[in-house]
């Protein structure tokens, strides 16, 4: 075995120190120790001394700024916690749903204004409530022979009464049935055209039933232009309804 000689020995002993510091991380700060040597004999000087004396002891780690760091973090986060609180919420805007239109509704067509019917014409004869509209056929006085399902005008009234006649079961069922039941009033209106097309309206006044042979009040003048409706009425047509109007104009 070698023995280490006075020479070698501080030598190995600086190396083996040099190398701990290396390890331990401190070789980026310089040498940490140095000893004066005499180059002639080799001798090692008195003692050691230390080559810097900022290395008299190993540097703490600083960590001051690292606590900074984390301090100015907590106040940022602190000061963005505080704008969010005073920061008004923002209004949720609910965007209304747009109702469905409805179909519009459909206009009701407009209906044409019922034409007034027309009377005109040369002997023709209506009772527009009754919805009679027929032709006058003449009767004459001297007839013997039965009247036929026409409307005729009798030719053995007095003057100012235009006298028209029909049967119950045929043209003049109209009036028959209104009769019948009751329906027959004052006031109700008559047309006739006579033969030179002059159109005379007639408003009912009076109306009687009585025996054929009692024709006096049909038949009779009167004194302002009249009329007179005849036909039978009774279970067996024994009766005759003689209704009488008066005229109130002439078109």
């Amino acid at each position: 075995m070698t023995r280490s000689t006075p020479r070698t020995g501080p030598l190995k002993a600086a190396a083996l120190l040099l190398a701990l510091a290396l390890g331990s991380g401190f070789a980026q700060l310089g040498p940490v120790l140095a000893y004066s040597a005499n180059e002639a004999g080799g001798q090692p000087a008195t003692a050691p001394y230390l080559a810097d004396a900022r290395f008299e002891t190993a540097p703490a780690p600083n960590v001051d700024w690292l606590a900074a760091l984390h301090e100015q973090r907590d106040d940022l986060r602190a000061q963005a916690a505080l704008a969010v609180e005073k920061k008004p919420a923002a209004k949720a805007t609910v965007k209304a749903e747009a109702k469905p239109k409805a179909d519009p509704k459909p206009q009701p067509k407009p209906q044409p204004k019922p034409s007034r019917p027309s009377y005109s014409g040369e002997n023709r004869f209506w009772i527009p409530s009754l919805g009679m509209k027929d032709r006058v056929y003449w009767f004459a006085c001297t007839r013997s022979r039965d009247p036929d399902n026409l409307i005729y005008r009798w030719g053995c009234a007095g003057n100012n009464n235009v006298y028209i006649l029909g049967h119950a079961y045929g043209v003049m069922k109209p009036l028959h049935d209104l009769y019948v039941r009751g329906g027959l009033h004052k006031g109700m209106v008559a047309v006739y055209a006579d033969n030179a097309g002059r159109v005379h309206w007639y408003k009912v006044t009076s109306w009687r039933v009585v025996d054929p042979s009692e024709a006096a009040w049909a038949i009779a003048s009167q004194p302002v232009p009249s009329m007179t409706l005849q036909t039978c009425v009774g279970k067996y047509s024994q009766y005759r309804l003689n209704v009488r109007l008066v005229q109130y104009k002439v078109t």
